[in-house]
């Protein structure tokens, strides 16, 4: 007689099979969903007897679900341009936590929490690392990622400037007034007389400065230096003088000596041609410690056939009483190839002090040469100018934006321009990702079977990388769903159809009594 046990077991198998392919279809549009199989197997044989040939004659007895399996394969990746959205390209699992509990999911759909916290739809805090002062540290302990509202960058005080510039090799050596070596001039160093007075003009711009005690030339440069039309500078123990206008300076009086002998006065005469000054003025910004700007001006003048009088300044209305708006001044001298040849490498120790907003004195280097090696500053025949300025400083800064790098870096966009990481997304691998337990909301649990998680950084130890901005879809093929739909419609259906059979053949039999 049939056993009705048999099509039963066919009926219950294709009825779980269908219901595999009906959950795969209503996750068709869940992000990071991986579709499932239903695998089925026969079940026992019973032998009832053997051939003639000895061979045993089996009978089975219907057949059951040997296992569901996940189909692991990637899903393709959409952009959404949504910040908090990443996407797994490769193997690999977000770990998150869930009122203690450790889960994992390739769903990507994240947002940012009341107090920052990175969160997965279901309210699970994302894990990673998180930065300290803009440092991810190696080896750190996995923990809550967090983006906060408002974090705020904290200013960096300029440390090194640099201009690439070139100055007119053209340019007339102006007409000066200049000190001439006649013996021995007076030292920086030594103190003049009290009272003693120097005054010059250009014809149009008048200069006086009268020496107070214990004055010295050095004091006498930074004083003419400070005045917007004349620049001075020291050649030896001499005193140059220079018109910004290019015009001949005449000087009205002349009485700086030296205090303990009275001798070693300084003598001028008119030097130069007639021919226009090679000037040039530039500037760039600088931040102190408190994150304000400075405009700090270069301003140079040609002296020479291949030397310039540079002079470094700052707003006086930036400092407070006392302050010295005058940071730094020398000689740049070239070769007959328009080269830098001295100084060389940079010009160190320029210091900004007194600041009238209190801040730190600044203390910079201006670097004449690139990362390279390469000159910055060059005179050649063409027209002075600037290419293009660059110093390290910044002011503070709050978060704007972020984006999430392959490597799982969370990339803070700050409104001073600059960029920190925020943290690192880690994810977690499994020796048997088959093993995993599926807990409903995109999340799944480790188990025995899967093994435990081995958890680092996206793109290193077999873990496959991020995609910001993007999501991982659902792995579900609808027309593979569908063709599966129809077979295992037709397995039911047969099924029932050999019920439906025995059935009639049962009561067939029963028929035979009467």
């Amino acid at each position: 007689m049939p056993s009705f046990s048999i099509p039963l077991s066919g009926l219950d198998a294709s009825s779980t099979g269908l219901s595999v392919i009906a959950n795969n279809l209503s996750n068709l549009n869940t992000v990071g969903f991986k579709g499932q199989t239903a695998e089925f197997q026969d079940l026992f044989y019973q032998q009832i007897g053997t051939s003639g040939d000895g061979n045993a004659v089996q009978e089975g007895v219907g057949a059951s679900v040997a296992g569901i399996s996940s189909q692991l394969t990637q899903g393709s990746i959409q952009t959404t341009g949504v910040p908090t959205d990443v996407a797994i390209q490769g193997t690999g699992y977000f770990i998150v936590n869930k009122a203690g509990e450790t889960l994992y999911t390739r769903a990507g759909n994240f947002s940012i929490g009341a107090n920052g916290d990175l969160l997965t739809q279901d309210g699970a805090t994302v894990q990673g690392y998180n930065a300290v002062n803009g440092v991810i540290q190696a080896n750190a302990t996995l923990g809550a990622l967090a983006i906060p509202t408002g974090l705020v960058n904290p200013p960096k005080a300029t440390g090194n400037v640099q201009l690439a510039l070139n100055l007119d090799a053209t340019g007339g050596t102006p007409i000066s007034a200049a000190s001439q070596q006649t013996g021995t001039g007076i030292a920086a160093g030594t103190v003049l007389a009290t009272g003693s007075q120097i005054a010059f003009n250009d014809g149009t711009n008048n200069f006086t400065y009268t020496t107070v005690a214990n004055d010295t030339l050095a004091n006498v440069v930074t004083a003419i230096n400070a005045n917007p039309n004349f620049t001075a500078s020291l050649s030896g123990n001499n005193l140059v003088v220079t018109a910004k206008s290019g015009t001949p300076i005449t000087f009205t009086a002349n009485t700086l000596t030296d205090a303990a002998t009275g001798t070693q006065a300084e003598t001028f005469s008119p030097t130069g041609t007639s021919q226009a000054a090679g000037t040039f003025s530039t500037s760039t910004v600088v931040y102190d410690s408190l994150g304000a700007s400075h405009v700090l001006t270069y301003n140079f003048t040609k002296t020479g056939a291949n030397t310039w009088q540079y002079q470094i300044s700052v707003p006086a209305g930036d400092l407070a009483a006392g302050g010295n708006p005058i940071i730094g001044t020398g000689t740049l001298q070239f070769n007959g190839s328009g080269q830098l040849i001295s100084p060389t490498g940079s010009v160190t120790g320029l210091t900004i002090s007194n600041f009238a907003n209190g801040a730190n004195p600044l203390t910079f280097s201006w670097n004449l040469n690139d990362v390279n090696g390469g000159a910055l500053v060059t005179q050649n025949a063409a027209p002075s100018a600037t290419s293009s300025t660059q110093q390290d400083g910044y002011s503070s800064g709050t978060l704007l934006n972020f984006t999430i790098e392959s490597n799982g870096v969370i990339q803070g966009i700050f409104s001073n321009g600059q960029t920190n990481p925020l943290g690192q997304i880690a994810l977690a691998n499994f020796a048997n990702e088959q093993g995993l337990i599926r807990n409903g909301s995109n999340e799944f649990l480790s188990s025995l079977s899967s093994g435990a998680a081995n958890v680092g950084i996206p793109g290193t130890g077999g873990r496959g990388t991020l995609s910001g901005g993007a999501l991982e879809q659902s792995n579900v093929d609808i027309a593979t769903e569908f063709a599966q739909l129809i077979l295992m419609e037709r397995s039911y259906q047969a099924n029932a159809k050999a019920v439906t059979t025995f059935d009639e053949v049962t009561q067939t039999a029963i028929n035979l009594k009467q």
